[in-house]
């Protein structure tokens, strides 16, 4: 019986999912009105984003202190292209940018142009902090 109840909870946690995901799409979906030009929840940052496309320039955010993973995609995202180096000095390769932390970033922040090369020193997350 108690494994029965188990999976009814599964079941319905599932389905719940399920409906907020639908409803979450719903709302997101495109009223098919043409004489509205802005899309609804649009933010300013988003906004932001389609004035330094048009401006050819792009802001730069500071990523220190987290994965690289997560450094590289934000700044890609961004239109900016993305170097590492290791902090250490011993030249190591990154084949998994999960497995390293941003340290250090040149430039830190401030507007660049579309595609400035964003230099992050990284080191291993099992790499003793200095």
């Amino acid at each position: 019986m108690k494994l029965h109840a188990t999976r009814t909870r599964l079941v319905v946690g599932a389905a719940t999912a399920a409906l907020a995901a639908t409803a979450f799409l719903a709302g997101c979906s495109d009223s098919g009105s043409d004489d509205d030009a802005t899309p609804t929840g649009t933010s300013a940052e988003v906004t932001s984003g389609t004035d330094e496309e048009a401006s050819g320039k792009v802001e730069v955010i500071d990523q220190t202190h987290l994965l690289l993973a997560t450094a590289q995609d934000t700044l890609e995202a961004r239109g900016l292209t993305v170097e590492t180096v290791d902090s250490t000095g011993q030249g190591r390769t990154v084949d998994d940018p999960t497995l390293w932390v941003v340290v250090a970033q040149d430039p830190l922040s401030g507007e660049v142009d579309a595609g400035t090369v964003v230099t992050l020193d990284v080191r291993r997350t099992d790499d003793p902090a200095s």
